[in-house]
């Protein structure tokens, strides 16, 4: 296949592209700034768009970046290029939170500028392109080696190997999900032997996880002598779980790979 790919430089986008030239496609890193109109001359198989402003929890944000590069930059990307397919790589947090399970039918309720790009964004996709040729990934935290240290994983574990606390902002018993960016590059590959694969997909490991269970597995693997600094407990957030049957059922994609075993491959490469 040839394949283009959006955010190549990025954690998730260095694995995809690396697993993809593996197994022999041709894959192109597009080197534009998606905040301003190009062109192609170049058609491609598929489009794995992955490129995103997705500083939300940690750092400096500049919220006018959500609007440029998430929604302007996708439209720029969807008139220049030419693909069979479109893969849009999502957020499970364009869903409301009520509590409740998500499927892929779940209401959309996005609650702040992120997630409401990332929406934008979906909308852009479906307008612009046939709904045969659009697959929308609405992934949990993709988490593995090599993460910005602004993720939860490195900042845990930098923080535990140094003898830190670690940080919980919010309820200690807030439940989440993950998934294994190995996993997820699985359900790419998935989408793209599978010709009828479009539509919407939820991806997630099903099993949830509390910060406070994360933080100790790290403190224990790493032998630590941290300790927890609960910051604003509060009341906690509802917590709604992800559901992916629908991918298993059309693309015979499952998670696989626990947290335990991503802890132990990701504390391995610090070792």
């Amino acid at each position: 296949m040839n394949i283009l790919v959006t955010g190549a430089s990025g954690f998730i986008g260095r694995r995809v592209s690396s697993r993809l030239k593996a197994k022999g496609h041709q894959v192109t890193s597009l080197s534009f700034d998606l905040t301003k109109p190009f062109s192609l001359s170049d058609s491609f198989d598929f489009v794995i768009h992955l490129a995103a402003y997705n500083i939300t929890n940690v750092g400096s944000k500049n919220e006018d970046l959500y609007m440029a590069v998430n929604v302007e930059g996708t439209r720029h990307l969807l008139k220049a290029v030419h693909a069979k397919k479109f893969i849009y790589m999502s957020t499970v947090k364009v869903y409301k939170n009520e509590g409740m399970g998500l499927t892929e039918d779940s209401p959309v309720g996005p609650q702040g500028a992120y997630e409401q790009s990332k929406l934008n964004a979906e909308e852009m996709c479906r307008t612009l392109l046939k709904k045969e040729s659009l697959v929308i990934l609405r992934s949990v935290n993709v988490i593995g080696w090599g993460q910005a240290p602004k993720a939860v994983l490195p900042v845990f574990f930098q923080k535990a190997k140094a003898g830190q606390p670690l940080d919980i902002i919010g309820s200690p018993q807030a439940l989440m999900q993950f998934v294994y960016v190995e996993d997820l590059i699985d359900a790419i590959e998935a989408i793209i032997t599978h010709d009828e694969a479009a539509g919407i997909f939820n991806i997630a490991h099903e099993d949830p996880i509390s910060l406070e269970q994360l933080a100790r597995a790290i403190i224990a693997l790493t032998h630590s002598s941290s300790v927890l600094n609960v910051i604003n407990t509060g009341s906690g957030t509802l917590f709604s779980p992800v559901i992916c049957h629908k991918v298993y059922q059309q693309l015979g994609w499952k998670a696989k790979t626990g947290l335990m075993k991503i802890l132990e491959h990701y504390y391995r490469h610090l070792s």
